[in-house]
């Protein structure tokens, strides 16, 4: 039996009897007040979140030197921080050599010192979101700690954050901005709900702009953190929080030097993405699905403490106050169809914060629901709803190998090589041209938009449409099955269905699966080698 194949539901009903079984010796004991048993439902909740936040380790000990994509544009996310350290600007005009990514630039720049270390590499960007996520974590504890003056609740609430690693697409490792967009914002809150002081609060707002400048919806959390503070302190209190948040946000991104960000930072950053949202009931439903299958339990225990703080009239809480904020960045991931759920991270780590500084609160003047231990039980309960075979996110130990025979591979074909859905590599062969799928479809895709008939993407594909000499097609999908270069079908024929030679190279599975380098087609104007 592959444990692999194992189904996540059958690991969930095993959560659920072995919780069930806790909660059940309590309920027997709860007139014993010296009973041992009725420790056991928190000690196997404590115990199960410290396990998941010890394979989260693992896993990015496992993944950190996987040399290829982990997701599908992080080699051009390295291609990117290169042109960085070779003093080169990122946004320039789309070419089939260099296409930029639609993401604002600061985690290409943050990337450099780790370079120093690591070199030009994915384990040098890998490690730089490994340290974001570090971040991540030790401010949920913090301030989950602070909140509820803690320790335990504040390790469920990480151990919860470590279980949603797949349902947050396994992005939170990968050489992309999530991990830091996510961290910064958290930071951010944090510096300020500790209230020392107005410089204190200034730094805060200077790290939750630095969240926009990593991906763009971290600019909701800023917007949040200066109507919070102006709630808080008053309005001319608040004057200095607005014009460091403006300069640092609009009238930085305004006047950008062109000479290190490039001539088209506005055009990559803010006009292409926006022609990417469209707003339906998909988008509804999108949202509706995600969250109810993996934080409804969540969802509702931080809607109760917002409403509850909401009745005070007064959202004291940072934490509460910028849940709407954080909404915001799902509904607009949500509003990109064929986004990944990387999108909907912002509000699940809230929802994860809030939702159990919630729980905890949840027992004030409430005897009963202490007694019955329910909290406890609704954190279980949300573990069970995020469990996942921990095989299907452990990359292949034969994955250097495997790297390793697709360059022998490549180097055997004696023509140029375009794969449009794994990018430059990070050494060894080159492929001709360089441009990866993604930034090439992002420059036109919109709903409805028939991307193999676009004639940006055509322009794009010329040197693959017409070679000089020999040429060949790697692709990881059947070229027919691709949505944007299957018109490439009247220039390549299917040369070999190499099957699963490469699978040790199959990337991090998500809402999209990129698989693996599989179907080798050869430019019908020169016969198979």
């Amino acid at each position: 039996m592959d444990f692999a194949d194992i189904s996540p539901r059958i690991l969930q009903l095993g959560l659920t009897g072995l919780l069930g079984a806790g909660w059940a010796a309590q309920w027997l004991t709860r007139r014993r007040p010296g009973a041992r048993l009725r420790q056991l439902l928190p000690a196997l909740i404590g115990a199960y979140a410290l396990l998941q936040i010890g394979l989260v380790v693992y896993l990015w000990i496992n993944h950190a030197a996987f040399p290829l994509n982990l997701e599908a544009m992080e080699l051009t996310v390295l291609a990117t921080t290169r042109r960085v350290l070779a003093g080169l600007p990122i946004y320039v005009p789309p070419s089939a050599a260099f296409t930029p990514l639609a993401y604002n630039p600061l985690f290409y720049f943050l990337a450099v010192p780790f370079t120093w270390v690591f070199g030009p590499t994915l384990l040098a960007m890998r490690l730089e979101a490994i340290a974001g996520t570090l971040g991540c974590g030790a401010v949920i504890f913090l301030a989950v700690r602070r909140e509820t003056s803690s320790a335990w609740w504040a390790i469920l609430a990480v151990g919860l954050f470590a279980a949603a690693y797949r349902s947050m697409d396994t992005y939170l490792d990968n050489a992309h901005a999530d991990s830091w967009m996510l961290f910064t914002a958290l930071f951010a809150a944090y510096l300020i709900s500790l209230q020392r002081s107005r410089a204190a609060n200034l730094l805060g707002i200077t790290i939750a702009a630095a969240s926009f400048w990593f991906k763009q919806p971290g600019a909701a959390f800023t917007v949040g953190l200066v109507v919070f503070l102006t709630v808080r302190e008053g309005t001319r209190a608040a004057w200095p929080y607005w014009l460091a948040a403006i300069l640092l946000g609009p009238v930085l991104f305004g006047f950008a030097p062109a000479g290190w960000a490039g001539p088209l930072l506005h055009e990559y950053t803010w006009v292409i993405p926006r022609q990417w949202l469209s707003f339906n009931l998909g988008t509804l439903r999108r949202l509706v699905e995600y969250f109810g299958r993996n934080f409804a339990l969540l969802a509702a225990s931080s809607g109760i403490g917002w409403l509850a703080s909401l009745r005070k009239s007064q959202l004291r809480s940072v934490w509460f106050f910028l849940l709407p904020f954080a909404a915001l960045t799902a509904l607009s991931g949500a509003m990109d169809s064929e986004s990944n759920n990387n999108v909907f991270i912002p509000l699940a780590a809230w929802l994860i914060l809030t939702g159990v500084i919630a729980l905890h609160r949840s027992t004030d003047g409430v005897s009963w629901i202490g007694r019955w231990n329910l909290p406890s039980l609704v954190v279980g309960a949300s573990f069970v709803l995020l469990v996942f075979n921990p095989l299907t996110v452990i990359v292949s130990s034969h994955a250097g190998e495997a790297y390793t025979d697709l360059q022998g591979y490549l180097r055997s074909l004696d023509g140029a090589v375009y794969a449009p859905w794994i990018g430059p590599l990070q050494d060894g062969f080159e492929f001709s041209p360089a441009i990866h799928w993604v930034p090439m479809t992002d420059l036109v895709r919109g709903a409805g938009k028939d991307l193999a008939n676009d004639p940006t993407i055509r322009s794009l594909m010329d040197p693959v449409t017409h070679p000089v000499g020999r040429a060949y097609l790697l692709t990881n999908f059947p070229l027919e099955r691709d949505s944007a270069v299957s018109f490439l079908g009247d220039n390549y024929a299917l040369a070999s269905d190499l099957g699963p030679r490469f699978s040790a190279l199959s990337a991090l599975p998500k809402r999209y699966s990129l698989a693996w380098p599989r179907y080798l087609y050869v430019y019908r104007g020169a016969p198979p080698g």
